[in-house]
């Protein structure tokens, strides 16, 4: 931190007072009236400095506090919202399976599971059961147990061919799980239910990678 020019204005001060104190002559006094005054504006001058860097101080803490609330705005709404509808709903699974999505997000697997799961065992909503299974296919992607995600994908396409994105995944989970030749078939699948969706296209894009001899990508 950056020392207090406080010590050495207060060693100042006591300079000329004492100076002050012992003061005789016309001359002499006129020297210290000369450095009082020099010693006033310079207080002065530090004072004004100083009011006026405090209130870009305070600039600065309002303008922390307006990013404060934007990023938890922006990172937190969606997740204590959708806990709530749980709370007041626990049989809500579209909310169920957004929580479970949030918390595959946030690395927090095994909430994830938990939330996915009990989605499936509810039934009640063919869209969230469709995309509960899909979700749990890629949690089980991202801890590479990717026989589970296989699975799951699988279970997927069965309850929607229209998904396209699960083709894409599932074609990563056969490469990463060793069987390249699967994983080539289910992105030409992929592509081929539809050519005109992006990850349809990215399945093309991938199969071609394979092809190639380089790898997929991870993420």
């Amino acid at each position: 931190m950056v020392d207090s020019p406080l010590p050495a204005l207060r060693a100042q001060y006591e300079e000329i007072a004492r100076r002050l104190e012992t003061v005789t002559g016309g001359a002499e006094r006129e020297g210290v009236k000369r450095e009082i005054i020099a010693y006033f504006k310079q207080v002065d001058s530090l004072i004004g400095e100083l009011s006026a860097l405090k209130e870009e101080v305070r600039k600065l803490v309002d303008r922390f506090k307006q990013v404060a609330a934007s990023t938890t705005e922006a990172a937190a709404p969606e997740f204590t919202g959708t806990q709530k509808v749980l709370m007041k709903e626990p049989a809500n699974s579209l909310a169920r399976i957004n929580v479970g999505y949030i918390c595959l997000k946030k690395r927090i697997f095994g909430e994830a599971i938990e939330h996915l799961s009990k989605a499936i065992r509810l039934d009640n909503d063919k869209k969230a059961t469709l995309y509960a299974h899909f979700y749990l296919g890629l949690v089980y992607l991202q801890r590479e147990m990717y026989e589970d995600a296989q699975t799951f994908f699988q279970k997927t396409l069965k309850l929607g061919p229209n998904l396209i994105e699960a083709y894409y995944e599932l074609g990563r989970a056969y490469w990463f799980g060793g069987d390249q030749d699967q994983a080539k078939r289910a992105w030409e699948h992929g592509f081929k239910a539809n050519k005109f969706n992006p990850w349809g296209k990215k399945c093309q894009d991938t199969l071609a990678l394979a092809l190639q001899g380089q790898e997929p990508p991870r993420t």
